[in-house]
């Protein structure tokens, strides 16, 4: 029990040391991360497609991958995760054209 005490002692002053430490770099805001996405070259060579541009700026899933600083800072910096986007927007996409062009 003492050393339950202990633990949650030094990991509440560790939190406090973490949230006033005066060297921690700001996180960027939001907005300017949102507008380091959209002038990325991958969001711009999707935009240049119709149906790809309609899906980025309308899907709800797609707002979902840049839905908070982490997500967005993790979509500039992990390319993985730029895949993924890219894959579902590009799926999308076709689905979208697949069913307007058999009307």
């Amino acid at each position: 029990m003492f050393l339950i005490g202990i633990l949650i002692v030094v990991a509440i002053f560790g939190e406090i040391l973490h949230r006033l430490n005066p060297w921690k770099k700001p996180e960027p805001a939001y907005d300017d991360l949102v507008a380091q996405i959209k002038q990325a070259d991958w969001y711009q060579e999707l935009s240049k497609d119709d149906a790809c541009r309609h899906i980025l700026e309308n899907d709800p899933h797609v707002l979902a991958y840049y839905s908070g600083t982490y997500e967005a800072n993790r979509l500039l910096t992990q390319e993985g995760f730029q895949l993924g986007l890219i894959d579902y927007v590009k799926k999308q996409a076709q689905t979208i054209s697949g069913s307007s062009s058999r009307r």
